[in-house]
C-alpha cells in the first residue's frame, strides 16, 4: 500500500482551527477521520481496470466512429454499423448501440462521443440465493455509444439540434 502524502501548511492550520473550536471531541474526531481518509486516498489504490471496448478501445476514450445504420436483425434505430474509428478502418464492421439517437437509415454517418457501457440482467447468485425465476436478460455486460456530436449526414445533425 503507498505510503499516504502528508498535509499541506493549509491544511495542517484548517486542522488546527478545528481542533481549537469548541467542537465536541467525537465530531473533531469524525471530522479528522472523514478528511484523511475520503480525500486522500491514492489514485492507485482505488483504480480499477477500465474495460476495452467493441471498439478496441478503453471505455471512456473519445473517438470519432463512421458507419451506416444497421438495420437487419433485431435492433434499434440507434444501432450503428461501425467500419472506422479515427479515420482507421475496421477489419471487420461492429455494431454498436449509440444511446438517445434515432439514426437515418440508408446514410452515412460520422459522430464523435466514447464508448461505455453497463452490467444488464439478474446476477446467478443473487437469483440462486433468492430463489428468482430465470429472467429473460442473462447477467451480461452491454456496451453502449454516447454520442457527444455529430458530424454527418447532415439530416442527423440538423436533428440533433432541435
Amino acid at each position: 500500500m503507498a505510503a499516504k502524502k502528508r498535509g499541506s501548511r493549509r491544511e495542517l492550520r484548517v486542522v488546527r482551527e478545528i481542533m481549537n473550536m469548541r467542537f465536541s471531541t467525537a465530531f473533531q474526531v469524525a471530522w479528522l477521520v472523514a478528511a484523511s481518509t475520503s480525500c486522500r486516498t491514492a489514485a492507485s489504490e482505488r483504480a480499477v481496470p477500465v474495460p476495452i471496448g467493441r471498439l478496441g478501445r478503453p471505455i471512456g476514450t473519445f473517438l470519432r466512429i463512421e458507419g451506416v445504420r444497421e438495420e437487419q436483425g433485431k435492433v434499434s434505430h440507434g444501432t450503428l454499423r461501425v467500419d472506422r474509428v479515427d479515420g482507421e478502418a475496421l477489419a471487420i464492421p461492429v455494431d454498436v448501440v449509440i444511446e438517445s439517437v434515432s439514426l437515418p437509415a440508408g446514410e452515412r454517418c460520422v459522430v464523435s462521443g466514447y464508448e461505455t457501457g453497463r452490467w444488464v440482467g439478474l446476477p446467478p447468485d443473487v437469483q440462486r440465493e433468492e430463489n428468482i425465476p430465470l429472467q429473460q436478460a442473462t447477467w451480461q455486460f452491454v456496451f453502449t455509444f454516447v454520442m457527444t456530436s455529430e458530424q454527418a449526414p447532415p439530416s442527423l445533425v440538423e436533428h440533433a439540434r432541435h
